[in-house]
């Protein structure tokens, strides 16, 4: 259900402004909203002053903070150091990030450790690739005193430039020169150049300009026969890498030990910039500042007890009185019961309600459940997804996402068992042949009239309840037209539900022909209040009921891909064989029927159902509430009794 909502002004004393804010995110129940002056007092009294310097501080702290996690690391915040830091003065909150020096040298100095290594690991694996490529094709270069050697990399596009250059070469060294070319992957090609050593720099000079990549041999490596660099390069490149693993393991002492402070201070300044923005957006005087929100009307006790706590006689709340059929621009929270909540997400999915309308979680949570139990409708399939939804459960556990997968989960499945019991389906038929488990309700196998005749049953009742609460949703917002129109498609569905009975002789003439009568007086209804699109609204209705023919065909499918696999499988030659591939049917068939059901029934609800009585419009509920409240960020690792929250 939709929770009534309160606009209140919380208005203190300027110098106390600061720790007013302080006391309404910890407790995080006001969505704040546009502040204005008090009743009787104009713009020129009270307004919004800016100042850039709320904040100024904060974001340069979090700032180097940022800075700081991004060398070391994110490691998760906990809970004790979030409380412990968020208690803090600010002038206390600064001296911990000034304190961070020491670790920003340290962290600096093995970052760039860490790069230099990297790069050097990088330049030695392309002189190691370069050698590789060239040992293939050349075998043995001997090193030869008084020459000097280069390598160089040249696209495979390109390979006409060798030619080129060995021709240029030629001339230049007059023929004392080698060079060796050799393809690479087929992409580029690798080449080795050996020239006397006092024509160096006109060797360098006649490559430069040529697009050519250089890879001139380090002077460590200079002497060293071609089939002795790979091996040596190798080595060398592993030794890098044993430095760069022990850096890396010193980052990561770093990020152990400090880590988790490091994080803590970022949330905590992330919540000190979000209270100045709210300061900076409050209405003020010389005297005075007006902080504005919405909040649930049984939440304003327990946000005037906070506010008194911390302010005494200093703080003054107003309750506004709520006007208009929207409520004012009042945000919507959704206030359902314990396991109904988990469905708020799915219900809110498409559109928010707008205040003062209704909220759909409470029949989504009772028939969406349904429809993916009476569609799968298979008791072995429930139990294997109740074993791997508790898995999933065990696995990841501390996913936000799983607060919610859970708890609609395990009611889809306790559906799906409960329809698998009453059609007596176990894997399809291996229950029957194998336990001598036999139906209690229908055999869906040999039931499809009456499984057609309960889905259309179903879409009847459910398109009618949209239909009645669309009515109770215009007579709310003073939509006298609508509540007529609806209303006369309400009895066009039951008037035609009716003739189709009379038509099967389930009622009695007499009922046909008050139906008829009925059904022309809600056409003729329906075109002065719709126009031409009365009609069209008719036929629409018609078509929202037949389209709930898939809660039976969907079913239907499934049993049908049971019992194939069962068959096949015992037409396999041997047990295991016939295990494996019933196996492999059975969950190809589990997997579509959930996902498929799910899919099918979330439509039937967000189109044939929730458009008929579903007012979109509504702006959610966000209490401005800190990382104490647990709502700015997910699940913190406890290293000790939680603080505050709400």
């Amino acid at each position: 259900m939709l929770a009534t909502m309160r606009r209140v002004d919380i208005v203190v004393p300027r110098a106390r402004a600061a720790a007013a804010i302080r006391a309404i995110h910890r407790v995080g129940t006001l969505h704040p909203a546009p502040s204005g002056p008090p009743p009787g007092a104009g713009p020129a009294v009270f307004g919004t002053q800016p100042d850039p310097r709320t904040i100024r501080p904060f974001e340069q702290a979090i700032e180097r903070v940022s800075k700081l996690i991004a060398l070391v690391g994110s490691v998760p915040a906990t809970t004790s150091d979030v409380a412990t830091l968020w208690e803090l003065p600010d002038e206390a909150l600064y001296a911990k990030v000034a304190g961070l020096g020491s670790i920003e040298h340290g962290a600096a100095r093995l970052t760039a450790e860490r790069v230099r290594l990297e790069g050097e690991i990088a330049r030695l694996d392309n002189y190691r690739q370069l050698i590789a490529g060239l040992a293939r094709v050349v075998g043995h270069l001997p090193a030869v005193r008084g020459y000097s050697s280069t390598g160089i990399v040249v696209g495979a596009r390109y390979r006409a430039v060798i030619p080129l250059l060995r021709d240029e070469l030629d001339n230049l060294t007059g023929g004392n020169f080698e060079l060796v070319a050799a393809d690479e992957n087929g992409d580029r090609i690798s080449a080795v150049l050996v020239y006397p050593a006092r024509q160096t720099a006109d060797v360098i000079a006649l490559l430069g300009g040529r697009d050519l990549e250089e890879v001139s041999l380090p002077a460590e490596l200079a002497g060293i026969p071609l089939d002795e660099l790979g091996p040596r390069l190798e080595s060398d490149v592993e030794g890098l890498r044993d430095r760069l693993a022990a850096t890396d393991a010193a980052v990561g002492a770093i990020a152990a030990a400090r880590g988790p402070l490091l994080e803590a201070l970022r949330l905590v300044l992330s919540d000190r910039i979000e209270e100045g923005r709210l300061l900076d957006a409050a209405a003020r005087s010389d005297h005075l500042v007006v902080v504005s929100g919405w909040l649930p009307a049984r939440r304003v006790a327990e946000l005037r007890s906070a506010l008194e706590g911390a302010l005494g006689s200093e703080v003054m709340i107003v309750e506004r009185p709520v006007a208009g059929p929207n409520g004012g621009g009042a945000p919507i929270a959704l206030e359902n019961g314990p396991l109904t909540r988990f469905f708020e997400p799915l219900a809110s999915f498409i559109a928010v309600p707008r205040y003062r309308t209704l909220d759909p979680t409470p029949l989504l949570a009772l028939t969406f459940p349904a429809f993916v139990g009476l569609m799968v409708g298979d008791a072995g399939y429930g139990l294997v997804a109740l074993v791997l939804l508790v898995l999933a459960r065990w696995r990841w556990r501390n996913l936000p996402a799983m607060a919610t997968i859970w708890p609609v989960g395990l009611v889809m499945v306790v559906a799906t068992i409960a329809f698998g019991i009453l059609y007596g389906e176990w894997f399809g038929l291996t229950g029957s042949r194998l336990l001598g488990i036999h139906p209690i309700w229908l055999d869906r196998r040999e039931s499809v009239i009456p499984l057609l005749i309960l889905a259309l049953s179903i879409g009847v009742a459910q398109i009618g309840l949209g239909i009645g609460l669309g009515m109770v949703t215009a007579a709310t917002l003073h939509r006298r037209r609508e509540l007529l129109s609806r209303g006369a498609l309400l009895v066009t569905l039951i008037a035609i539900v009716m003739l189709v009975a009379t038509a099967a002789r389930l009622l009695p003439d007499v009922a046909g022909v008050v139906a008829g009568g009925a059904l022309i007086v809600s056409i003729v209804l329906l075109v002065l209040t719709l126009g031409i699109e009365g009609p069209i609204e008719a036929l629409g209705i018609v078509a929202n009921v037949l389209s709930y023919a898939r809660l039976m065909a969907i079913g239907l499918a499934s049993v049908m891909l049971a019992l194939v696999a069962d068959r096949l499988g015992s037409l396999a030659p041997n047990l295991l064989a016939g295990i494996l591939i019933a196996g492999l049917l059975h969950a190809l068939n589990m997997s579509m029927g959930f996902f498929d059901a799910s899919i099918q029934g979330l439509r039937l609800h967000y189109v044939e159902f929730f458009t008929k009585f579903v007012e979109p419009g509504g702006t959610p509920y966000v209490p401005f509430a800190s990382i104490l409240a647990g709502s700015t960020v997910g699940p913190m690792p406890s290293s000790g009794p939680s603080s505050g929250g709400s």
